[in-house]
């Protein structure tokens, strides 16, 4: 890992299946982060081209079909082109047509390297409610080896089954990067929602960047709250809002090498015990 990574996390509203204003908004709020200084990593949220699903009808199905984008396509290329003039990555959550099956979506985080080029692409493997109806589940987990360090990804959902997580971990990530489109339910979803992001960076000894959409689609209304932690589980930047904002974290290398030194986890750990985690009732 880099000895700084220094990250910004864009909380953002998103204009339902408005792609080309999404992708416009996603471009001027990149330039945004990058104007407060040097800049390694910019995140966005959860399928920040297209905005959320609806419940299911044939009219919203048909809706996210057409807003669904190739990866390469139009926003990456755009992002890319941002990326390669600012020298950057980038992660964001997009509406990805399915590369082989007409008319089908992935709910993908994708990662853009600092050449314009597309690092990797993750599809979300947890599929909530309605999403079901929309998207198809991803079918496999990867680590990217960066010049920013061994990053991986998750959607939103996944973030809520520590096992992938830990697979991440055990592949090498030093950063874990997770979009998410996360509801407001209160007091008490917001206190879940920290715990979770400093749970899982400090169980796998991970950097962990959470980044949450905010705004009003119909009934729904998106909390915001994005926070980046440590492996220690320190709470490094945290949004105090529902509004759209940048916060700036620096993840430093110093403090991953002494959290896994100083508590060895993975040398003493023991898969043989584990096995009913991966079986299912």
């Amino acid at each position: 890992m880099k000895d700084k990574v220094v990250v910004a996390v864009v909380q953002m509203d998103v204009a339902w299946m408005d792609v080309a204003h999404n992708r416009l908004v996603m471009l001027e709020r990149l330039r945004q982060a990058t104007r407060s200084g040097e800049m390694d990593l910019v995140v966005f949220p959860e399928l920040c081209n297209s905005g959320y699903v609806k419940p299911r009808d044939g009219g919203c199905a048909g809706r996210f079909v057409e807003a669904a984008e190739p990866i390469p396509g139009p926003t990456t290329e755009a992002l890319g082109e941002a990326a390669r003039e600012l020298g950057v990555h980038i992660v964001a959550g997009l509406c990805e047509a399915h590369p082989a099956i007409p008319a089908t979506m992935y709910n993908a985080a994708v990662m853009i390297g600092p050449c314009g080029e597309v690092l990797g692409v993750q599809h979300k493997l947890h599929l909530p409610s309605e999403e079901k109806h929309y998207f198809y589940q991803g079918a496999s987990t990867e680590v990217f080896k960066t010049d920013l360090g061994n990053i991986g990804m998750m959607v939103c959902y996944d973030a809520s089954f520590p096992e992938l997580a830990r697979v991440l971990a055990l592949k090498g990530a030093e950063i874990i990067c997770c979009v998410f489109a996360a509801p407001s339910k209160g007091a008490i979803e917001l206190r879940r929602f920290e715990a979770r992001a400093m749970t899982r960076a400090m169980e796998n000894q991970v950097f962990f960047v959470a980044c949450n959409r905010v705004g009003v689609q119909d009934d729904t209304v998106f909390s915001g709250h994005s926070i980046v932690t440590a492996p220690t589980s320190e709470i490094l930047a945290q949004s105090g809002s529902q509004e759209e904002e940048v916060i700036f974290a620096v993840l430093e290398r110093e403090v991953l090498v002494e959290a896994r030194a100083n508590r060895p986890i993975f040398r003493d750990r023991r898969p043989e015990m584990y096995g009913e985690v991966v079986r299912r009732p």
